[in-house]
């Protein structure tokens, strides 16, 4: 496995090239189609992947050829692993779920100002200028894959030439920091289980600032069950992508009584590279629970009944 430093070196990271913007809805299309978890998981993280290698035009720009084995590799498989083709080939999973697309025209550059906006130039504009398309040595069926959702967000869009996707309308979208990918991606713990889970707490955080949830509930979102579930949960609390605000375990409490945890996402530059202790959900009595409750209860009513004797000012 590559260390963080190694993957930057061979993507050709730079801080400029952080920012990719996910829909929100791709985590209930993917359940919809894809039945085992970490393959859902591979899912999210590949889409995430050729999102950003197109919007940053990194064909041109990474010393090896973005081909399939490529990105199995990046994304921690090996690279002549078979069991996920059926999500990333052509006319696959994914292919039919219009979120990608196979095409021979790629991207070898871009910019973006404000009255042009986003502009992208690609291979076919290149054609004349012979020793440099040479030396890319582009095999002469290479083939790309093209990000649906980061130009139309539905076929109706694309049926009317309307570029409202990512990469030009980031309503309905969360922004996954290329930092977080990296990261998981270099770390045996976390790879794409647990950048997929990453992503979804974050998308929830922009939309609720902190998002509080019942476990069961997070399976059922998430799609992760049980005992993999508290691993990559474990795993982004002890490298601080995630901050959990804890609540007690109470023995005996009602299932509609429970309190569920709060779960807040970090950013990259809080992640830390070695695991850490964090603060783990005590066990408490329903005894002490109740005792506790009728106490925050009294206290309350205390300072309720004093604000009432106040003088009013009106």
């Amino acid at each position: 496995m590559m260390n963080y430093a190694e993957m930057e070196q061979l993507l050709q990271f730079n801080d400029y090239e952080s920012k990719i913007f996910m829909p929100n809805e791709i985590f209930g299309d993917l359940q919809k189609n894809i039945d085992n978890p970490s393959h859902i998981a591979f899912a999210y993280s590949y889409i995430y992947f050729v999102t950003w290698a197109y919007r940053y035009a990194k064909y041109g720009t990474v010393n090896e050829l973005i081909d399939q084995k490529f990105i199995k590799k990046i994304l921690g498989y090996n690279a002549n692993y078979k069991k996920l083709d059926y999500l990333i080939k052509q006319n696959g999973v994914l292919e039919q779920m219009d979120y990608i697309r196979t095409t021979k025209d790629f991207p070898l550059s871009y910019s973006y100002d404000e009255i042009e906006g986003l502009q992208f130039y690609y291979v076919d504009d290149f054609k004349e200028y012979t020793e440099y398309i040479k030396a890319l040595n582009v095999p002469k069926n290479y083939k790309i894959k093209f990000p649906v959702k980061a130009f139309y967000r539905d076929k109706e869009s694309e049926e009317d030439y309307y570029e409202d996707g990512t990469f030009f309308y980031v309503d309905k979208t969360h922004l996954v920091p290329f930092e977080a990918f990296i990261f998981c991606m270099t770390n045996k713990d976390l790879g794409c289980t647990g950048f997929y889970l990453y992503a979804f707490l974050r998308c929830m955080n922009q939309i609720y600032s902190g998002y509080t949830i019942p476990l069961e509930t997070l399976e059922e979102k998430t799609a992760i069950k049980g005992r993999t579930l508290d691993k990559y949960l474990d795993a982004l609390k002890k490298y601080n992508m995630i901050y959990c605000k804890v609540e007690n375990f109470v023995i005996g409490l009602g299932k509609g009584e429970k309190i569920p945890n709060t779960y807040f996402t970090n950013e990259p530059t809080n992640f830390t590279d070695h695991a850490r202790q964090y603060q783990k959900r005590k066990v408490m009595s329903l005894y002490t629970y109740r005792k506790q409750l009728d106490e925050k209860q009294k206290l309350a009513m205390q300072i309720e009944e004093q604000m009432n004797m106040l003088p009013n000012k009106n």
